[in-house]
């Protein structure tokens, strides 16, 4: 075959000799209807549904989907590259679901996607979408408070919606504020008792460590959670993290804490769970003293909800005689 020149090839970076040569970035698709739907019978699926999730049932065969690309909203921690929103087409969404469920038995999906809620009119066209198929699948999705009004959450339920992954962050205005999250601490109040309130299960995530982050924040955000966590998956609180291309990762470098990349992911970035950059005015064993103490209260609160939920389990169980019981498992 014949050969072509590495540098002109849109979106490749290689090194020639003892440099680095970066071309320029290959263009967004823009109607990204076009791509083709995963080769899903090359794949073990049988295995690969089997993954579980908060609202999944025993008896439900789960596959992740795409509903769009890209993101409406510029939060400073996120290291998304690609600007704008590509959202696809509802119809096609619809048939690529009526493929998985007549093909492979899938029951549940679950929208991957930044943020299927990238604006109300996107997702009523979806629900409206899903609700005409009449598939009979349930499904989660990354949702924004922004958007989350009693009409619409009414709609995502009844078009079998049962969770949604709401990014929160901080109950605080200020550092909400230095993310661009674009939200308030009442429009989160709101939306999280709107959500609830229909019978949707939120996915409450927050952060901690961000600029402006003190023991104080910490426990709005945790006397948060252990007001409106369900409990139907564990809950506990992270650092942040200043991903390599994200803003925050540029105030990190600004700010002398961070060298680069290699230092970010050799040395920094070890675990998720720990602290990479530490943006707040705590020494480092200060901020983890405050983050064991918060996740301590959240993991007693999970382990006791489940604790009564098992125990609610056996008496619906010999009080009512229950013939459809089939065993206890995780609650």
């Amino acid at each position: 075959a014949a050969k072509r020149p590495l540098l002109g090839i849109p979106g490749l970076a290689f090194q020639e000799g003892n440099q680095v040569v970066i071309n320029p970035r290959r263009p967004l698709i823009a109607d990204i209807d076009s791509i083709a739907w995963p080769a899903y019978g090359r794949f073990p699926i049988d295995y690969y549904r089997l993954v579980r999730m908060p609202r999944v049932v025993d008896e439900d065969f789960v596959m992740p989907l795409m509903s769009g690309r890209g993101c409406t909203f510029r939060c400073t921690f996120c290291y998304r590259m690609d600007p704008g929103y590509r959202p696809r087409d509802p119809d096609d969404i619809v048939e690529e679901i009526r493929y998985l469920k007549r093909d492979f038995g899938i029951t549940f999906i679950s929208f991957q996607d930044d943020l299927l809620m990238a604006s109300v009119e996107q997702t009523e066209a979806i629900c409206q979408a899903l609700l005409k198929a009449d598939l009979g699948i349930t499904w989660n999705c990354n949702g924004r408070l922004n958007y989350t009004t009693p009409q619409l959450l009414r709609l995502m339920r009844d078009a079998g919606c049962v969770y949604i992954n709401y990014g929160i962050e901080s109950l605080d205005e200020e550092v909400l504020k230095g993310m661009k999250k674009g939200l308030r601490p009442e429009m989160v109040v709101k939306g999280v008792e709107a959500t609830l309130e229909v019978g949707i299960s939120p996915g409450l995530n927050m952060i901690f460590g961000s600029i402006g982050d003190t023991p104080e924040t910490l426990g709005q955000a945790v006397d948060f959670l252990l007001k409106y966590d369900d409990c139907c998956e564990i809950r506990t609180i992270r650092p942040v993290t200043p991903y390599p291309g994200s803003p925050l990762y540029y105030d990190a470098i600004e700010k002398g804490l961070l060298a680069g990349p290699e230092d970010f992911y050799e040395n920094k970035h070890l675990n998720a769970d720990l602290l990479a950059v530490n943006f707040t005015e705590l020494s480092d064993d200060e901020f983890y003293a405050c983050l064991q103490d918060a996740n301590r209260r959240l993991l007693e609160n999970y382990h006791r909800h489940q604790r009564q939920a098992s125990l609610d389990q056996v008496a619906e169980l010999y009080q009512t005689r229950d013939t459809s019981f089939r065993g206890f498992r995780p609650v």
